[in-house]
């Protein structure tokens, strides 16, 4: 299983890389995803996929996504640390 990080993951490509990703979910997990906002999208694509990190690039924004995903195993990052972060995973 090959492990995907989706930078972007709430624009269009980003959104036609999950739906690939739906169709083969015995070859790939998807280990990342980062936006540049968190906003319902983005907190569904965290439930349906189980990242194990996400990167918003809004501190504000990411400290709404940490309580609205706080019953999940997710690490919320946020800046340009987070973004370091998302790269080296």
């Amino acid at each position: 299983m090959k492990n995907i990080a989706v930078l972007g993951s709430t624009g269009s490509i980003g959104t036609q890389t999950l739906d690939v990703v739906r169709g083969h979910r015995e070859l790939f997990h998807i280990s990342v995803l980062a936006a540049n906002a968190s906003d319902e999208l983005l907190e569904k694509q965290i439930r349906e996929f189980h990242p194990g990190l996400v990167a918003v690039w809004k501190e504000e924004k990411a400290k709404e996504l940490k309580d609205r995903v706080k019953d999940l195993d997710v690490k919320v990052v946020c800046g340009m640390d987070g973004l370091l972060e998302v790269a080296t995973e």
